[in-house]
């Protein structure tokens, strides 16, 4: 999750009410105790919400070999882009890359930005065979929603 930096903001003039093109002042509205949407506040809402998101683990073993570019179904869904998924292979954790060809990463998510998938694909440049393992780490859960 991208963090935003909340912070309060300053009061730049007094309130005011203009009534035939002349501005009268008005008094505000008094608060008691802590107001929910002050900077601060905010700020703890934010790490709460990254912090209670549960993580779910789960391993694949192959069982047919996947070719250079090959597609993984997965045993679970996610969110595509929301960057919620780690692949692991064989214990090394493997970068996502923005292009089949695998210039930038291992593997890509497929499926729309924001859609729910149960899909990866290799990129181009590798495969994997018989036996070997993943171990997938997914933020959340998605069973409820279709893929």
């Amino acid at each position: 999750m991208n963090k935003i930096p909340f912070e309060n903001g300053q009061k730049t003039q007094e309130a005011f009410v203009t009534i035939e093109e002349k501005n009268y002042p008005v008094t505000p509205a008094k608060y008691s105790g802590k107001v929910p949407l002050s900077g601060p506040n905010l700020m703890k809402l934010q790490n709460n919400i990254e912090n209670s998101v549960e993580e779910y683990i789960y391993n694949l073993v192959l069982n047919s070999n996947i070719d250079l570019g090959g597609e993984i179904t997965l045993p679970f869904k996610y969110k595509v882009g929301a960057n919620v998924l780690q692949v692991y292979y064989m214990g090394q954790l493997l970068l996502l890359s923005s292009d089949d060809a695998g210039t930038d990463g291992h593997y890509r998510e497929l499926g729309e930005v924001d859609s729910i998938s149960n899909k990866i694909k290799l990129t181009s440049d590798w495969s994997a065979e018989t036996g070997e393992y993943f171990k997938f780490v997914v933020k959340g859960v998605y069973e409820n929603e279709t893929a």
